[in-house]
């Protein structure tokens, strides 16, 4: 009886590790200067992206539907001033 006791005792450890993995009410949100991302500029991001269409282009060229979509969308994106 006793060996069962201890068995359920020990089982029950891993569950109540569990529940100490949220976030702490009593410290609140973290400091969102340490957490906060690098923002890249709006201008090298179109850059970014008009290149990778450019690269999608290059990629389906055995296929012509898709190749189109995309160089529709190049040509509206990324060739307005």
């Amino acid at each position: 009886m006793r060996q069962l006791i201890l068995l359920l005792a020990l089982s029950a450890l891993p569950f109540s590790t569990l529940a100490e993995k949220g976030q702490s009410i009593m410290f609140g949100d973290q400091d969102p200067l340490y957490t906060e991302t690098t923002r890249k500029d709006p201008a090298q991001e179109k850059a970014d992206y008009c290149s990778e269409l450019r690269k999608q282009m290059d990629e389906l060229k055995g296929k012509p539907q898709r190749r189109n979509v995309v160089v529709q969308r190049y040509q509206l994106e990324c060739q307005q001033r």
